[in-house]
């Protein structure tokens, strides 16, 4: 009965990673772009098929609606995971997967965004407050500065220090490192533009 129970918890946990991985895989702005005859977001600005880019086109709407199914791309994984696992590792390994899906898609060669949204969709639906307490440091920054990378990174760099005070778990925190090592290293040439003043301000269009 108890290997029963271990194959069945084995066999739900692959596929709810590979379910994850292939939701966070969809490219919203790349599938709104083809839809509303837009030109394909990786063809122009930074490259990067995500909100901010589709913003720096002008269409407002877009990017918000881009950025609201990047953000459920996160969110959803973990919800469902919550159905079956009750332990938090599991859920937040889970909900991972729909970030590395998003950076590596399988549907576009693994060549995609930068995981912001969809990582903090995942932590919004792992722990409400703790998605909270990112998106106000991402507000806050985003801001004060008017750089969309500069809010990503500071917001990915104090991840796990908030991690760590909300749950004092050595395993929960070094996967939510682990994250923001990714998603930070992913914002390499934008940091190269931030410290060469070359990188573009929220709401500028592209020329």
């Amino acid at each position: 009965m108890f290997e029963g129970k271990l194959d069945n918890f084995f066999i739900s946990f692959i596929f709810l990673i590979g379910v994850s991985y292939a939701i966070g895989s969809i490219n919203s702005s790349i599938i709104f772009s083809k839809i509303f005859k837009m030109q394909d977001p990786r063809d122009y600005g930074s490259k990067n098929p995500g909100a901010t880019n589709i913003l720096r086109s002008g269409n407002k709407l877009l990017a918000f609606a881009t950025l609201m199914f990047d953000i459920s791309k996160g969110i959803l994984p973990v919800l469902l995971s919550y159905y079956y696992f009750e332990n938090k590792l599991f859920v937040q390994i889970i909900g991972i997967f729909a970030v590395i899906g998003h950076i590596f898609p399988i549907f576009y060669n693994f060549k995609g965004g930068k995981g912001v949204a969809t990582a903090l969709g995942v932590i919004l639906g792992f722990d409400f407050a703790l998605g909270l307490i990112c998106l106000l440091t991402w507000l806050i920054t985003a801001f004060l500065f008017r750089y969309s990378a500069l809010s990503a990174i500071v917001s990915f760099t104090f991840l796990p220090l908030y991690t760590w005070l909300s749950y004092e778990s050595l395993a929960i925190t070094s996967l939510y490192l682990v994250l923001s090592i990714v998603v930070i290293y992913k914002h390499k040439t934008n940091i190269k533009n931030l410290i060469n003043n070359k990188e573009t301000k929220i709401g500028r269009k592209n020329k």
